[in-house]
């Protein structure tokens, strides 16, 4: 269990120091809710009954869960591979 606790708390300092990735993990979301939730609300208003925000939401807190965990597998595999 230290183990995990040391690369987690090494990730997150990674994280934390780049502006960037923090950036993109909070806009991507915001920029999807936006041009999804709005864009194409007015179709799914027409097609039936509901709150498509309501409808989008979840699957988009899934989507930036999911790839934020594949970026964080990935760099961990990269940096293991390094001999870091």
């Amino acid at each position: 269990m230290d183990v995990i606790s040391v690369l987690w708390q090494r990730q997150m300092k990674r994280y934390v120091r780049s502006r960037s990735r923090m950036l993109g993990a909070i806009g991507q979301p915001i920029l999807f809710l936006l041009a999804l939730g709005y864009g194409l609300g007015s179709v799914y208003k027409k097609a039936g009954e509901g709150n498509y925000l309501q409808f989008l939401t979840p699957g988009i807190i899934i989507q930036t869960i999911l790839f934020s965990g594949v970026f964080w597998a990935y760099k961990y595999c990269s940096t293991s591979a390094l001999g870091f």
